[in-house]
């Protein structure tokens, strides 16, 4: 099976630009030294910024959005393995959501019958879709990069805790 890459789904809006980049990085950093591609939707303009000029032009916005939407199912068809933060609460057990675009996202990868491994918080709330839909689930993110790159025929691996 051709191996195409780990497509890095999770929050985009209403989180500040580090918890929504930071995490995306550090899989990247590690995936990209095995030589295992990543399809992270952080590296293109985001959707507030493109529409931000066109908000009276509503053809333009829904344009955008819709080409957003595309690029990124677009991603996940070209993936192998979907690496989904869908964590539910904060460190300190503040609820939150996992994101409207998230639950889409991963929806689809399921009906693309793509691999599906989740990072959630050992006590966030279960949830039936989450836990039909993944096929595997982690608590720290170290554990689900070292789940995704159990995918890939990667001969010269190292255990994330190794250089994280």
């Amino acid at each position: 099976m051709h191996k195409k890459g780990v497509y890095l789904a999770g929050k985009m809006e209403q989180v500040a630009t580090k918890e929504m980049r930071e995490w995306r990085w550090i899989a990247t950093q590690f995936f990209t030294n095995l030589n295992i591609k990543t399809l992270d939707p952080t590296r293109r303009v985001p959707l507030h910024s493109q529409i931000k000029g066109n908000l009276e032009d509503e053809r333009k916005t829904l344009d955008t959005c819709r080409r957003v939407f595309k690029l990124d199912l677009q991603d996940i068809a070209d993936s192998t393995v979907i690496l989904a933060d869908v964590r539910r609460t904060t460190l300190d057990n503040t609820p939150i959501n996992i994101g409207t675009g998230t639950a889409m996202e991963v929806m689809f990868a399921h009906t693309k019958n793509k691999i599906i491994i989740c990072w959630a918080n050992k006590d966030d709330p279960i949830h039936p879709f989450i836990e039909a839909i993944a096929t595997e689930k982690h608590y720290t993110l170290n554990d689900s990069i070292d789940a995704c790159v159990e995918y890939f025929d990667v001969a010269t691996y190292r255990d994330v805790n190794s250089w994280t």
